[in-house]
């Protein structure tokens, strides 16, 4: 056990690079599935003079997991036997149904949709880091018998997320009044696109840099005349495309990549329309409306009703949300998280050139967003802000404090995000 462990902590690593690279690189495009990664340390913001820390709660996406279900594998298998038979497939094409064998085989193991080896690591430093971060009040909430709460969806791979998440803190500070977790299935969000939104993301699949992405992709496993003969080959490329960027997050159960079939020029076109989905669904969304963003809404109504809580003196030190990326994405939206502001207009559809939202910040597998608040012996409370575990300000029309940009005030956050 201990060398898995230290195993898949040297895969996260490589896939990390520095504590900054984890948070902000793309490299690879793997969308909203890209893997958390885990860096030896993130950094929290100081508080300014005589403020010490009172609460801490974050909403966050579970682990790195297997797929939902095998309905891409299916499909993508059902158009590789139908061109197998006919004689169609390429040099590369021939290996294909062995690499989702491969991978299925990995996922019946741990199951689909449960977290793999590397989620339960992301997991896991993530406890370790804010253990790390917060040690001296953690240690004190212990010593008083607060309560460190977590709330979770009632799909498995968040319960397996809460349970890494109490392992790192309790490896790191034992005595910890963790509490059994919660289930607040309002966590759970469904896609909140408009009709507009939905002819902006049709509009995507038409461009002809996707279009032609798409069909290269299916070239790498196809004849031209096979691929010729496929209709919605958007559709059928995003199928491979979904074993591209499930598989990073495996690597812990098989060594199995499609990197093969999806070149990175490839992978970057067909992460834009994976973006694009996600950003009219869950996102920003379209110019004037707020369906895609507004069902987080109940989520922030409760970091406020949280946070109120411990200030009129309840005992909860500490609530850790754990959720899906159908959360994070519209809660980032509503919350005026850095680059999740932007709506895109019918005239303009959402695209890398002229929007800076993207998937793998705001969706990413164990993304995650923190508040942190500090009171001070007159009782005044600031606010600070942590993205994915990396200090942040929110939109200009949030008033930061006099005394540090990084630090609201509970009123401006009401009267800015409410």
């Amino acid at each position: 056990m201990l060398k898995l462990i230290s195993l898949i902590v040297s895969m996260l690593a490589a896939l990390a690079g520095s504590a900054q690279a984890d948070i902000v690189s793309d490299d690879r495009f793997y969308s909203n599935q890209t893997p958390y990664g885990n860096p030896a340390a993130t950094s929290i913001r100081t508080p300014p003079p005589g403020y010490e820390l009172t609460f801490l709660q974050t909403v966050a996406r579970h682990g790195s997991r297997s797929q939902t279900s095998n309905d891409a594998e299916q499909r993508a298998l059902a158009v590789w036997s139908a061109a197998a038979k006919k004689g169609q497939l390429t040099t590369a094409g021939k290996l294909f149904d062995d690499d989702v064998r491969k991978l299925q085989a990995a996922e019946v193991s741990i199951g689909y949709a449960r977290l793999s080896a590397i989620g339960r690591a992301e997991w896991q430093g993530i406890g370790r880091r804010t253990a790390a971060n917060y040690h001296e009040f953690l240690t004190k909430a212990a010593a008083d018998g607060d309560d460190i709460t977590f709330k979770t969806t009632s799909l498995y791979r968040t319960k397996q997320s809460a349970t890494s998440l109490r392992l790192g803190l309790d490896a790191a500070i034992p005595g910890l009044d963790l509490k059994p977790w919660t289930i607040d299935d309002r966590m759970r969000i469904t896609s909140g696109s408009t009709t507009a939104g939905r002819a902006a993301i049709a509009s995507v699949h038409r461009r002809s840099d996707v279009r032609s992405a798409a069909r290269h992709v299916l070239r790498q496993l196809y004849t031209a005349k096979y691929v010729d003969s496929l209709s919605g080959q958007v559709a059928k490329a995003l199928d491979i495309y979904a074993l591209y960027t499930i598989a990073p997050g495996m690597k812990g159960e098989t060594p199995v990549t499609f990197s093969r079939y999806v070149p990175l020029t490839d992978a970057r076109l067909m992460g834009y329309a994976k973006d694009a989905q996600n950003f009219y669904r869950y996102g920003p969304g379209v110019k004037g409306q707020t369906s895609s963003y507004r069902q987080a809404r109940p989520i922030l109504l409760d970091f406020f009703s949280q946070l109120d809580k411990r200030l009129a003196g309840g005992t909860k030190a500490a609530v850790f949300r754990l959720a899906h990326g159908e959360t994070t994405m519209p809660f980032a939206a509503v919350s005026k998280m850095p680059r999740s502001t932007k709506q895109a207009s019918v005239s303009a559809p959402y695209s890398y050139g002229n929007n800076t939202w993207r998937g793998y910040i705001a969706g990413r597998m164990a993304g995650n967003i923190e508040w942190a608040a500090y009171r001070n012996a007159r009782g005044g409370v600031l606010v600070t802000i942590r993205y994915n575990e990396q200090p942040v300000r929110l939109h200009s029309s949030c008033t930061p404090s006099t005394a540090d940009p990084y630090f609201y005030r509970v009123s401006a956050l009401k009267r800015c995000l409410l």
